[in-house]
């Protein structure tokens, strides 16, 4: 086990190399797997990783048997990979990758440069297993972008787009046109893509790029994204029923060939499993976590907020400054107090840097922490207190991680972790 993750995380640390000739070769030499079961493809700025929770707990609430890959990982690099909700146990994948490391190294052998990446790994893993598990249907969230993303070998029964705005923008560009372009990469020729409340110009490119590829086109950027008429979800937010809507119609162009019932889907709806997108931990002072990386989000977060009635300690790490600024702008007038973590991954802001981003006449608390010390942290916290996790997710995952190394999780039950 210890050498599968040291294999795979040392693949991690090498970073990433956009393109899809190498994830093509590589699918290619294990027998193309992809091509064996039903796929539909999710890219977005925000809420893809919500739509494609929601539609895995529809269709399996409606029956099916649901393959669903997903990303980043928050504790367990399993959650990224998932049959009906379970998540891929280490002996499973310690045993797929003895089963692709031959490959990989042979293809680097050939011609340098061309060993799979941590991420074209584990989505080749993700085809192996829905391959083999027989999955009726399978759910794939991309990465990054969408034209260059590894998951885009495959060829879906339906793309959805979910939203674009601007993120990774020294990758995908600068402008909402050329974002949504990257986007859009994803649609194929003659299938079906449904895209939500995108921006005009946006959608008028993914529209272009259907019309291209001759393949069904379908918005919800004319519905009311505010009316009380967009189905329920257990999931927090405005903009998770705008989600839900999207979810809800999609799985509507697919009745044909996976019928399902009205009251199972809305039932799937409210039964939706996400962590860290507001989710509200047991126990006292209240914990939510919510990872929050741009400026799409921060809106979203802000709004959230608005809605408690109280000010909340704000506990934040991110990387990247710019997209610290947009969450910090989003969570000021709601912060009682901060705490600025240093989350253990290459590109992190210093908790020094973020402080400087706090205005000299903010009135709170303000820590330079260490994510270690949570407990201690925590026992200071009265316990009519909200604490706000925010920021990259992977705060949240280390936080997380913590947290199921403790039998109880209280603000008491971290003594032997200090």
């Amino acid at each position: 086990m210890k050498d599968t993750l040291e294999y795979l995380y040392a693949l991690r640390n090498q970073g990433s190399h956009f393109g899809i000739e190498r994830m093509s070769l590589f699918a290619k030499r294990i027998g193309n797997p992809q091509t064996e079961f039903p796929v539909i493809h999710v890219a977005g700025t925000n809420g893809k990783g919500s739509v494609c929770a929601m539609l895995d707990a529809v269709y399996r609430e409606n029956g099916y048997k649901v393959g669903l890959f997903s990303s980043p990982h928050l504790v367990q690099l399993g959650e990224r990979i998932r049959i009906n909700g379970m998540l891929t146990e280490m002996e499973e994948i310690s045993s797929l990758t003895s089963e692709l490391m031959p490959v990989a190294k042979e293809m680097e052998s050939e011609r340098a440069g061309m060993h799979p990446t941590f991420f074209e790994f584990m989505t080749a893993m993700a085809f192996l297993r829905f391959r083999n598990e027989n999955v009726d249907v399978a759910v794939l969230e991309t990465g990054l972008g969408g034209r260059l993303d590894s998951t885009n070998i495959v060829n879906p029964i339906l793309s959805v787009i979910t939203t674009i705005s601007y993120d990774h923008c020294d990758i995908l560009g600068h402008e909402i046109a050329v974002i949504a372009a990257e986007k859009g990469g994803i649609v194929k020729q003659g299938r079906p893509v449904l895209t939500g409340w995108l921006p005009p110009v946006a959608n008028k490119v993914i529209r272009e790029i259907a019309r291209k590829n001759s393949s069904p086109f379908e918005s919800l950027a004319s519905c009311d994204p505010l009316s009380d008429e967009l189905p329920r979800t257990n999931l927090f937010g405005k903009y998770q029923r705008r989600n839900a809507a999207l979810a809800q119609r999609a799985v509507g162009l697919l009745s044909e060939s996976f019928p399902v019932d009205a009251c199972k889907t809305a039932i799937g709806l409210n039964e939706v499993i996400l962590e860290a997108r507001w989710q509200v931990l047991p126990g006292r002072p209240m914990i939510i976590l919510d990872a929050c990386h741009n400026e799409e989000g921060a809106e979203a977060l802000r709004e959230n907020l608005s809605t408690l009635g109280e000010k909340v300690d704000v506990w934040l790490g991110s990387l990247g400054q710019s997209r610290a600024s947009e969450v910090i702008s989003a969570v000021l007038p709601s912060a009682l107090n901060f705490k600025f973590f240093q989350p253990n991954q290459p590109r992190a802001c210093l908790p020094e840097e973020l402080m400087g981003m706090i205005p000299g006449d903010f009135e709170g608390r303000i820590d330079s922490c260490h994510i270690s010390k949570v407990g201690h942290y925590l026992r200071t916290v009265p316990e009519n207190r909200i604490i706000l996790i925010t920021g990259s997710i992977y705060l949240i995952g280390e936080f997380l991680s913590l947290r199921d190394k403790s039998s109880h999780f209280t603000n008491f039950d971290f003594q032997d972790l200090l």
